[in-house]
């Protein structure tokens, strides 16, 4: 015998409410998970990493430490996630600046960590960031949207 009383009715409304909303409830977890451990970031070009060379990049900021000079990149903390989303091992100091830096900054664990980098690529282990080494970065963790070629003009 069917029912189709105002109870009956009201309770299959409530478990179809019920129900949507474990999956609204599962579906923004599973969003919130997926961008937590999302990492992207546009690696700028000729930003120096580990060379060292030339202080005069509008990117890098350098001043004299007591060890010498010193040198900061905006894109250090990025490329140290990059490196140990790729598995490879970061400082801890390193990454925080510890009690002596404010920020990261690029030490020995980074620079062994770029030649890892490099090796597994097919770029030459150098230690250094070149452009090479960033377009494997950009092609890998860019968040810029790749431009649709153009297509080619008719003839």
């Amino acid at each position: 015998m069917e029912t189709n009383t105002p109870t009956a009715n009201k309770s299959s409304k409530n478990a179809y409410i019920a129900g949507a909303a474990i999956v609204a409830i599962a579906i923004a977890a599973g969003l919130y998970i997926v961008r937590q451990n999302s990492f992207c970031f546009d690696f700028a070009y000729d930003t120096q990493f580990g060379d060292k060379k030339d202080f005069a990049k509008a990117s890098n900021e350098a001043f004299m430490g007591p060890g010498g000079s010193l040198y900061y990149i905006p894109e250090n903390p990025a490329l140290q996630k990059a490196l140990e989303k790729e598995g490879f091992f970061i400082d801890e100091l390193e990454k925080t600046g510890g009690n002596v830096y404010l920020t990261s900054f690029f030490g020995p664990t980074t620079q062994t960590a770029v030649k890892a980098f490099q090796e597994r690529y097919d770029l030459a282990p150098t230690g250094e960031v070149d452009n090479n080494m960033i377009d494997v970065l950009r092609e890998r963790y860019g968040c810029t949207a790749k431009p649709e070629p153009t297509p080619a003009p008719e003839v």
